[in-house]
């Protein structure tokens, strides 16, 4: 009798299908757009500009940053797309693939997986023009390496998360739009646009797991010694460790979630 794949040839078969299901679609999603990938970056130029308007006009306090103020809120909005948009891949992978789930078997995690590699697409495209806009505005140094670690954080941490709240989210509607609202109007509860220095919305924002991210991105991107480089480094290794317990999780939950799908439930 055939032995049955290891888990390390089931992850390689599961990524290599989601590569080919990606190469496929990756051309259909930008096709009608004339603008293309403009658009993953549009939002955070949109949001650096209101903050710039509103912080000229002395509504919003900018606070103290190694970088320009427009820098600064563009960098920090950047990296809350990139970690919002990551939270959303597994529960937009399994929503987008109800059609041939109970049909079909196949590895489950290749559906997150070819979620995720668009998402890292956008990603890298937020990534290389951020690091563009930092060179033309002549911030040009060693510490730019550091950037993309931010951002790589930014995607582990939130694929992280999202794995491990896709089995409710399925479940439970209510749940899944109150995640929405949250990465919604999360960016506002970051130091993106301010840095409040006291009282129980600075705990808030402080407690933010993109925060620390945030910091250290404009840190480094000043070419500023980072002020927590321990707590940088444990959020890049918790971001890739909640990745690996995150995808185990949603190994166990499949079942589950196709039987309740094949039922005609959530």
């Amino acid at each position: 009798m055939p032995s049955n794949p290891g888990p390390l040839a089931g992850a390689w078969d599961a990524l290599a299908l989601s590569w080919r299901i990606f190469r496929r679609t990756l051309g259909a999603k930008y096709r009608k757009s004339f603008l293309g990938y403009f658009w993953m970056v549009a939002p955070a130029l949109l949001i650096t500009g209101g903050a710039v308007l509103a912080s000229d006009a002395g509504v919003v306090d900018p606070g103290p940053s190694p970088l320009p103020r427009g820098l600064s809120v563009f960098l920090a909005t950047l990296l809350w797309q990139v970690f919002a948009e990551a939270v959303e891949v597994p529960h937009q992978a399994f929503e987008g693939a109800r059609s041939y789930l109970t049909r079909v078997h196949f590895s489950r995690a290749a559906v997150i997986l070819t979620q995720m590699h668009e998402s890292l697409l956008t990603a890298l495209v937020r990534l290389v023009v951020a690091l563009a806009v930092l060179v033309v505005a002549g911030f040009w140094h060693g510490g730019l390496v550091l950037v993309p670690a931010a951002f790589a954080g930014a995607a582990l941490l939130g694929l992280g998360i999202g794995c491990f709240l896709m089995p409710w989210t399925q479940l439970f509607a209510d749940l899944q739009q109150t995640l929405k609202l949250a990465l919604g109007y999360g960016l506002f509860l970051t130091p993106a646009m301010y840095q409040p220095q006291g009282g129980w919305f600075a705990a808030i924002v402080a407690a933010n797991p993109v925060s620390p991210l945030m910091v250290a991105a404009r840190e480094a991107a000043a070419g500023a010694p980072l002020s927590q480089p321990l707590l940088f480094g444990g959020l890049l290794l918790g971001g890739a460790l909640a990745v690996v317990a995150g995808f185990g999780l949603v190994r166990l939950a499949a079942p589950i979630l196709i039987e309740r799908m094949l039922l005609g439930g959530r």
